[in-house]
């Protein structure tokens, strides 16, 4: 298809209720349609915050706004977040010439179908994950989550995922067609961090790496009481959060243990290279974590090293004939044998013949088309409307 003149057609928004820190699927997402497409610019609005600055050039043509919501913190802060963000969002944009508008959350959906609908703009839902099914989605919280997507779902000129199964599921669910699944292919510099030469871990040891935030949801605790104490078996954590703790206090038991520093989001690959093993053992006490897709998986495939993984429903899927090797069962025995027994020779034999999952360009393809028939179908509609004027 052939792109339009660039500026033409309007404003492209997506919308997220948060402060836009580490929002590298956003970034990816609107750099890539904006490059592709005809849109004037492209706006991510999210939340504003004292230390953030509320514009920031991402990309050509492509910045970060970050609205004002309150300073209030809490249960109250949250909610009063929502209520008056929401509102000065809508206000902001209702009067500018807006293409489409692209809701990043089951709560902002009804707000975009809104904003939509009163500037004549297509509206788009881009979920980052199941969202009615999460762990936190119970009770009233979780019927009105349902009622909203199932009213407002079929409004959407587009749906995307992040996976093929959630696409299938919302397919399912809504008797919709089934969604673009856009998998968040990390982005990588072509570099490679020697962890084991930084660290004087031995090259006859087996080398295990976590990458990505120290936090809740990862089986950090379980994994740090399985890993044996033997020196052929090391395992280092790149990355930071709230389990740092946690972690520095197991290195200093085990010389087998490391944590270093993150390092940057293209440089994430590369610092997976020099790994045996990657490490993804995210719990799965949902179906939306049963179905979610996380980056470490997919920086260990892109690193071309296999991932230990958990049995959620979408590794198992992506693993292919590899699954029932390398995935574990989150129990401390069954992890701690995975590891003792897992050899240089399965360690090939996945290297052989390892997942294909493409690049990122590869997975954003079918997305930036539509946008771009949505882009073409706006064109000739005002078309068609200066003709009859």
């Amino acid at each position: 298809m052939s792109r339009p003149e660039r500026g033409q057609e309007g404003l492209n928004l997506h919308i997220y209720p948060s402060t836009l820190e580490g929002a590298s699927r956003l970034r990816k997402i609107s750099s890539s349609v904006q490059r592709e497409s005809a849109f004037s610019e492209t706006h991510v609005v999210g939340m504003r915050r004292g230390d953030l600055p509320t514009e920031e050039q991402v990309a050509p043509d492509v910045r970060f706004i970050r609205l004002a919501g309150t300073k209030r913190t809490g249960n109250l802060g949250r909610i009063l977040k929502t209520l008056l963000w929401q509102p000065r969002v809508f206000l902001t944009y209702r009067r500018q010439n807006v293409a489409v508008v692209a809701a990043h959350s089951v709560w902002v959906l009804p707000m975009c179908a809104a904003l939509a609908s009163s500037t004549g703009a297509a509206l788009v839902y881009n979920p980052h994950e199941l969202e009615t099914e999460t762990v936190a989605m119970r009770g009233l919280k979780r019927w009105v989550a349902q009622r909203i997507e199932r009213r407002l779902v079929r409004k959407a000129s587009v749906v995307t995922t992040v996976n093929g199964s959630i696409a299938q599921w919302y397919a399912d669910a809504y008797d919709i067609p089934t969604p673009i699944a856009v998998t968040n292919i990390p982005e990588d510099d072509g570099s490679t961090t020697d962890l084991r030469a930084d660290l004087g871990i031995p090259e006859d040891a087996l080398l295990f790496v976590h990458t990505g935030n120290l936090a809740p949801g990862r089986n950090i605790p379980l994994l740090l009481e399985a890993f044996p104490d033997r020196p052929d078996r090391h395992l280092v954590f790149v990355g930071d959060g709230p389990l740092k703790g946690l972690v520095t206090e197991a290195a200093a038991r085990q010389r087998n243990i490391h944590q270093v520093p993150p390092v940057g989001p293209f440089s994430v690959v590369g610092a997976m290279r020099s790994a045996d093993v990657g490490v993804s053992l995210m719990e799965g006490d949902s179906l939306s974590q049963q179905y979610c897709s996380p980056n470490k998986f997919y920086e260990s495939l892109c690193a071309g090293v296999p991932p230990l993984a958990t049995k959620l429903v979408e590794l198992r899927r992506v693993l292919g004939p590899h699954a029932d090797r390398w995935t574990v069962a989150p129990e401390i025995d069954a992890l701690r044998a995975w590891i003792d027994e897992i050899t240089r020779e399965d360690i090939a034999q996945f290297r052989a013949t390892p997942p294909v999952v493409g690049s990122w360009d590869d997975q954003v393809a079918p997305m930036v088309r539509r946008y771009q028939e949505l882009a073409l179908e706006r064109g000739n509609a005002r078309a068609r409307q200066r003709v009859s004027n």
